[in-house]
């Protein structure tokens, strides 16, 4: 599993949205989004900027840092 897939179902899972809302807020099938989190395909960088935005994160951090390992302070 890639930083990527992992980070895109741990940000998923902090929020409490199912794998269907993401992919309706960002317009794909939840097969197509499923993929993304499983690491089976990559999406392009068009869809990259989508979900950076939807999760509010860069997309740098998004494949370069283990989120889950960063402490979370909810403001």
């Amino acid at each position: 599993m890639s930083l990527l897939s992992q980070n895109m179902r741990y940000l998923r899972s902090r929020i409490g949205h199912s794998q269907q809302k993401v992919a309706d807020a960002l317009i794909i099938t939840r097969g197509r989004y499923s993929k993304y989190e499983d690491a089976a395909t990559e999406p392009p960088i068009e869809m990259l900027l989508k979900i950076s935005k939807y999760f509010g994160v860069s997309i740098d951090t998004l494949v370069s840092v283990d989120l889950g390992k960063i402490p979370v302070t909810d403001k």
